[in-house]
C-alpha cells in the first residue's frame, strides 16, 4: 500500500526532474536610438521583441518581450531573456515607441540578433496645414525646453477659442486669425502654484504669446508663432495624443 508520504515523494521527485528538463533562458541586451534630436512626449514607451519569423506562412511567434517607460532621450538599453535558439531558426528583433495607441517610432528592415543595437525610424504624419488642432510647446525664444520639462500645451479652434496649459495653470482665451497673421488676447488662467520650472516656462510662454503676430508652418509640420518683426517666439509640434495631463 503506497503510503501518503511516499506518494507526495513521488509528486516532488516528478517536479523537481521536470525543472531540471527546463531549459534555461540567455541574455540578449542592446539598445535603441532614434536620430531626431527630440524630447519624446511624458507616457512614452519602448517595447523590444525577440520573434521566430523562420514559417513564411504562419504569423511570427513571440520568444521575449521587454517594455520601459522612457525617461531620457539618447540610446535606451534594453534586456531580453529567451530561450536558446536553434540552429536552422530565423530570429528577427522588432522594436517600437509609442505614446498609448500611437506609434511614433519603428524599425525598418531586418535586425537579427546579432544586431542587438537597432535604430528606429519615425513615422511620418500628415503635415499640418493650419494653425488649428493641439499643439506641444518645444522652444522658446528659439531655445529648447528640458526633456524632463513639463511642456506647455495651446490648442486652437476654428472659432478664435483658445485653451490650453501653460506649465503649471490651465489657460483659456481668445484669439483672431486672418490668413498667416495671429494675435492673441490675454489669458484667463486657474492660479495653482507649482514646484520647479514649470512657474518659469508659463510666464515665460504666456509672455511670449502677448508678442505673437504671426504663424507658419515648417517642412516637418512644426508650428512657429512668430513676433512682429518675423522672430521665432514659440515652436510647437503637433500633439494629438494626450501626452500631457491636464
Amino acid at each position: 500500500m503506497i503510503t501518503r508520504r511516499f506518494a507526495l515523494s513521488l509528486v516532488a521527485g516528478s517536479a523537481f526532474v521536470q525543472m531540471a528538463k527546463a531549459e534555461p533562458l540567455e541574455t540578449l541586451s542592446g539598445t535603441v536610438t532614434y536620430r531626431e534630436r527630440m524630447a519624446l512626449p511624458a507616457g512614452a514607451v519602448l517595447t523590444v521583441q525577440l520573434e521566430d519569423i523562420s514559417r513564411a506562412d504562419a504569423p511570427a511567434i513571440t520568444l521575449a518581450e521587454s517594455r520601459q517607460d522612457i525617461l531620457r532621450p539618447g540610446p535606451i538599453a534594453y534586456t531580453l531573456r529567451h530561450p536558446a535558439l536553434k540552429s536552422g531558426f530565423r530570429y528577427a528583433l522588432r522594436a517600437e515607441i509609442r505614446v498609448g495607441d500611437t506609434l511614433l517610432f519603428t524599425t525598418e528592415g531586418f535586425h537579427g540578433p546579432d544586431q542587438p543595437n537597432i535604430l528606429v525610424h519615425r513615422v511620418s504624419a500628415p503635415a499640418a496645414s493650419s494653425p488649428y488642432g493641439t499643439w506641444s510647446v518645444q522652444a522658446l525664444d528659439g531655445k529648447p525646453l528640458e526633456p524632463t520639462a513639463r511642456k506647455p500645451v495651446l490648442t486652437l479652434n476654428q472659432n478664435g477659442r483658445v485653451s490650453g496649459f501653460g506649465g503649471c495653470n490651465r489657460l483659456m482665451g481668445h484669439a483672431v486669425i486672418k490668413g498667416n497673421t495671429i494675435r492673441f488676447a490675454p489669458m484667463a488662467m486657474t492660479r495653482m502654484a507649482c514646484i520647479g520650472s514649470g512657474m518659469v516656462i508659463e510666464s515665460h510662454f504666456v509672455k511670449n504669446l502677448e508678442d505673437v503676430r504671426s504663424w507658419s508652418i515648417g517642412q516637418r509640420g512644426e508650428l512657429t508663432l512668430n513676433s512682429q518683426s518675423g522672430i521665432a517666439m514659440i515652436v510647437l509640434t503637433s500633439s494629438n495624443i494626450d501626452s500631457q495631463k491636464l
